[in-house]
Parts: C-alpha cells; structure tokens; sequence
C-alpha cells in the first residue's frame, strides 16, 4: 500500500511541477503584454486628460506643457521595469506560491470583472500617470481625499498604511492579457484540485508510517 502512495505522489508531483512550468509561461506573457497595454495607455490617457480639461491645459505656459509631456514619455518609457515591478510578485501568482485555501474563482473573468488580485496590481501600474496628472494641476489626488471635485487616484491596499496610486475608473485589458489570465486560471483549477490530492496522500502516507511504527514496538 506505502509503494502505491508513493507512486501516486510520485506522478502526481511531476504533473503538477508541469503546471507549474506553464503557468509561470503565462504570468511572462502577461507581463510583457501589461507592458505593452501600458505605455499605449499612458499615451493615449495623458491626451484624453489634457483635452478633458482644456481650461487647465490653456493655462500651461509651453515650458509646462514640454515638462509634462517629458515626465509622460518616462512613464511610456519605463513601462515594462513599472510593470515588472508590480507584477513579479509571487503573492498574486498561485504557482509561486500554492495556497490550498485561495478560492477557486481567484483569477476568474465575468464580464468586465477581472481578478482581483491582478486587476488591483494592474491599477497600480496605471495608477503611477495620476502623479503625473497631480503634479501639474488637473482634477486629481494621488494622496488623499482632500479637495473639492478631485478625481481620487489611489487606494490603501488592505492590510497596509501605505497610500498606492491607482486608476479609479472603468477599464478594459487588451485581448491578449484576458486570454493569458483565462489559460492561467484554467491551469489553476487544476492545479490546486491537483495539490489538494497530493496533500491527502502524503497524510495518508504519514498515518500509515505511524501504524507501522505502532505495530513494530
């Protein structure tokens, strides 16, 4: 009976360390698909904002507004070390590290509602233009909930005091970070009924050692 559980482990391992190898392709994928999602945002969010509110944009002397444009094009710039940052976290990637009590819908996507955990660290990436925004003059705080019609760009993370800037409004991921994260949380159900077997097996195994232990005094 002790050869059979060791073999079950035995397989059982190896098809989870596969997963595990896959998984961590589509947490690279994703990353480098963030970092392309952001730099076009940054862009593309920066102009919607200086045309959402002209009056402020008018008022920039065109020293200020090269200024802002230069502290824009070093966010679209470092995009990908922003991105890295946030998302090389084993904490929000369950392959890195395995958690029996995560919840099985952890990296599901109804509709427009992504992972939590994910969809928290992506804000954050977008979060970081919010400075930019703040710093020269238009609707919005990245540090607290002072101001009258400000555009409140930030959040305290649970179990932090820290302030993190982060993007507060609807938001749509490109394709291709949808799909990755869908592959992963197909890989993740598995995974974690997979891990769940091997962790009944292996006390199995130790109750096992005990009563032969038990039975040979």
């Amino acid at each position: 009976m002790s050869e059979e559980i060791d073999d079950s482990i035995e397989r059982k391992e190896a098809e989870l360390s596969l997963l595990r190898s896959f998984m961590e392709e589509l947490k690279t994928e994703f990353i480098k698909q963030t970092a392309d999602f952001a730099l076009k945002w940054y862009r593309k969010t920066a102009k919607e904002y200086v045309t959402k509110y002209p009056e402020i944009a008018l008022k920039m002397s065109e020293k200020k507004m090269g200024d802002m444009k230069t502290k824009v094009n070093e966010l679209i710039k470092n995009a990908e070390k922003i991105v890295r940052n946030e998302l090389d976290n084993p904490a929000i990637w369950w392959h890195q590290k395995m958690n029996l009590h995560d919840p099985i819908d952890k990296y599901k996507q109804v509709a427009d509602k992504y992972s939590e955990a994910l969809d928290h660290a992506v804000r954050h990436i977008l979060g970081r233009l919010g400075l930019v925004l703040e710093e020269f003059g238009f609707n919005v705080t990245t540090k607290s909930n002072t101001g009258a019609y400000k555009e409140f760009w930030f959040e305290t993370p649970v179990g932090s005091k820290q302030i993190v800037p982060c993007y507060p409004h609807l938001l749509s991921w490109s394709e291709e970070m949808q799909n990755s994260v869908r592959l992963y949380d197909a890989q993740f159900t598995h995974a974690i009924t997979l891990f769940n077997e091997l962790q009944l097996l292996k006390e199995e195994k130790k109750r096992q050692e005990a009563l032969t232990r038990w039975d040979s005094i």
